[in-house]
């Protein structure tokens, strides 16, 4: 058996056409609804609990959340499955306080930043709208590098410039129906791709289980050395997948930084809040945070559990499993490809196009809504304060024009900039760039009355330091404040304290800003 062999076959794109195909006729379809930006950017505010949960669902499982959560689960095994817990138990806890989520609904804002203008002023508006779409389309700049990487493995192509092509035809798609129909076709076609996506998964389960078994599954924890507790800093040593001897695992300081970002990102992420800001009343906001619990764990957990069956075939292949690490080693292939390289061996053919059908369907999924997002942000919180009143169509018009132009940016980024193997560590990174400015900015705005637009620009601006978080700025940080004398020696300033440090930064900029600035304004009057 060959490391890039797959049964992946003629008929198999024939299904994946299909699908492709009908979802463009769902997009022309949903355009006749569209009437106004309302309906355009929050589907005229009519979901209800079903659709709505579906919905977001279907955005946030993701090909790029498939992706890289089967990473973790190969790279990391059982102690992967520590971010399900962590997002599960934020959601429970939101949906049963109603904290933000009510309070944000009750403003009736159609975007975050709207709501900095109405709490703040309009000047927090522009620079939170801003930072905003500067912090998302970094996040989002590596999706479409993941997803070719993915159909590389799954299909067997190995020529580049044809996944580029692929990938390409890919975006274009999302942009069609998504300039067409907005959130209209966003939350239809979701909706579609939930059901697709979730029937994918499930079947590749059932492969799987039925290829490990329960005592494939054990033998991850037992006899093949699998990472288990994420409390541990370094992984077992005898686990195959440690390259060049690094055992660092997740520790808990890891934990602890990817609390504050899980939990921040569960209420404050605009693709999860638009979603709260599309749904009916504030009743229904509390339901779907409390209910989405348990899909937003399974969309963690099985994509983890996809990673535990590549683990455990790489583990028991040695030669195969050899080959791979010696490639991932040398830059040639990245653990990203580990998952669909192993599916591609498994699923028969036939199967295994539905099963790509559903993954494809999960990257126009998480496309078509984060596209809609940061363009509406451009469109209301940007262009309308900055040039004043303008008609419906006109916002819609530069809606439109947004999201192709960020999707040409996306496509030139994701497709020629190189994609580091970290890419979970990536986007918790650059989502903290918004998080770290938006959580006091909003939390400040929505329960403490002395919080001022001087201290909604601190922290939002002060937020920005959380991009000396990624790999090369934090090492050259690190060497710099060694340089000076300013750590001890034995100190290691790496992304994790860095991300605290930025949230920490921004929290107490909004505190003393706010609480001078209060002082100043009283004392003029």
């Amino acid at each position: 058996m060959e490391l890039f062999q797959t049964n992946f076959t003629s008929l198999d794109w024939g299904i994946v056409i299909v699908y492709i195909a009908a979802s463009a006729l769902v997009g022309l379809w949903a355009n006749k609804y569209v009437g106004n930006l309302s309906d355009y950017l929050v589907a005229g505010r009519t979901l209800r609990i079903r659709l709505a949960l579906a919905s977001m669902t279907g955005t946030e499982l993701g090909l790029v959340t498939v992706i890289y959560m089967a990473q973790l689960g190969f790279t990391q095994q059982y102690a992967a499955l520590y971010l399900g817990v962590l997002e599960g138990v934020a959601l429970l806890m939101i949906g049963a306080t109603g904290f933000v989520v009510v309070k944000l609904r009750q403003t009736e804002v159609m975007t975050i930043p709207e709501y900095y203008e109405q709490r703040y002023s309009s000047g927090v508006r522009v620079l939170g709208g801003t930072v905003m779409v500067l912090a998302g389309v970094l996040n989002m700049g590596l999706f479409l590098k993941a997803g070719s990487i993915f159909v590389t493995a799954l299909t067997g192509m190995d020529d580049p410039d044809l996944i580029k092509w692929v990938m390409t035809v890919m975006l274009l798609l999302v942009l069609f129906y998504t300039v067409l129909g907005g959130m209209v076709s966003v939350v239809i076609t979701d909706l579609i791709q939930f059901f697709v996506l979730g029937t994918s998964l499930l079947v590749a389960c059932v492969f799987i289980l039925g290829d490990l078994g329960l005592d494939g599954l054990r033998s991850i924890a037992t006899d093949q050395h699998g990472y288990v507790n994420p409390f541990d800093s370094l992984k077992p040593e005898g686990a195959f997948n440690i390259v060049n001897g690094d055992q660092a695992g997740i520790g808990f300081t890891t934990i602890f930084q990817m609390m504050i970002i899980v939990g921040a990102a569960s209420f404050l992420w605009p693709t999860t809040a638009s979603r709260t800001l599309s749904v009916k009343n504030t009743k229904v906001a509390r339901q779907l945070f409390f209910w989405s619990a348990i899909p937003l764990l399974a969309r963690r957990a099985i994509p983890v559990f996809l990673g535990l069956g590549t683990f455990a075939f790489f583990a028991s292949n040695v030669d195969l499993g050899t080959e791979l690490m010696e490639k991932v080693g040398t830059g040639e292939v990245s653990t990203l490809a580990a998952m669909p390289l192993y599916l591609a061996k498994l699923i028969p053919t036939g199967l295994l196009g539905i099963i790509a059908a559903g993954m494809l369907a999960a990257f126009m999924s998480t496309h078509d809504s984060y596209l809609l997002t940061w363009s509406g942000v451009i469109t209301q919180d940007i262009c309308g304060p900055l040039f004043g009143p303008m008609s419906q169509r006109t916002r819609i018009l530069i809606t439109r024009v947004s999201i192709v132009v960020i999707g040409i940016m996306l496509l030139t980024w994701g497709l020629w900039y190189e994609l580091s193997d970290q890419l979970w560590d990536y986007m918790a990174i650059t989502g903290t760039v918004y998080f770290a400015g938006a959580l006091p900015t909003i939390v400040g705005g929505l329960y403490w009355k002395k919080g001022t637009s001087q201290g909604a620009v601190a922290a939002i601006l002060l937020g920005l330091t959380g991009i000396m978080a990624l790999g090369n700025p934090v090492a050259w940080l690190d060497l710099k404040l060694h340089e000076l004398g300013a750590l001890p020696e034995t100190f290691i300033l790496n992304g994790a304290i860095m991300t605290i440090f930025t949230f920490v930064l921004s929290t107490v900029g909004y505190i003393i800003t706010s609480l001078l600035t209060k002082s100043a304004t009283v004392l003029e009057k």
